[in-house]
C-alpha cells in the first residue's frame, strides 16, 4: 500500500476516521506521519494494525483487551496472537453464558408477572398495592444491563 490520507485508511478498513483519531487518542494507533501540508500520512504498517483492531473489535474484544494483544502480535507474531486472541474468546464466551442467565431469569420473571396479570380482569380503579396493573414479583430485581457491554 502506497502511503494513504486517513480516509483512504478507515475505508480500507471500514471504519469512519473519528475511529481511526480515537484509536490514535488512546494508544492503539501510534501517531502517523504529518505530509508537509499536515495531512496524516500512513503506510502499511498502520493499515494491517488498524485492520487487527477492528477485527478484534468485531470479536466483541475490548480497547484495553487489544491494548494487551497488540505487543504479542506486533504484525510478526501469528501463533502467540492466535493463541491470545483464543484466550479472550473464551473469556467473552464466559461473560456471554453469564448474560444468557440473567436474561433467561429476566423473561422468567416477567412470565411469571404476565401469569399474574392475565388471571385477573382489569379493575375498575388502582388498588393501593397496585397489584391489579403491577403485580409483584417473588423474585427480587434482576439486575440487567440492556446496553452493549464494551
Amino acid at each position: 500500500m502506497a502511503r494513504v490520507r486517513i480516509s483512504e485508511l478507515a475505508g480500507a478498513a471500514g471504519v469512519p476516521t473519528s475511529t481511526v483519531r480515537y484509536y490514535e487518542r488512546v494508544g492503539l494507533m501510534a501517531l502517523p506521519e504529518r505530509t508537509t501540508s499536515g495531512y496524516r500520512d500512513y503506510g502499511d504498517e498502520a493499515a494491517a494494525r488498524l485492520l487487527f483492531i477492528t477485527r478484534a473489535r468485531h470479536l466483541g474484544l475490548s480497547c484495553d483487551q487489544i491494548s494487551t494483544l497488540i505487543p504479542i502480535w506486533a504484525g510478526t507474531n501469528c501463533g502467540a496472537a492466535q493463541e491470545r486472541v483464543g484466550q479472550l474468546i473464551d473469556v467473552k464466551q464466559a461473560e456471554i453464558a453469564v448474560r444468557i442467565a440473567e436474561l433467561e431469569q429476566f423473561s422468567a420473571q416477567l412470565d411469571a408477572v404476565r401469569t399474574a396479570l392475565d388471571a385477573e380482569s382489569p379493575a375498575q380503579a388502582c388498588r393501593s398495592d397496585l397489584g391489579c396493573c403491577v403485580p409483584a414479583s417473588d423474585a427480587g430485581p434482576v439486575a440487567i444491563e440492556l446496553t452493549g457491554r464494551r
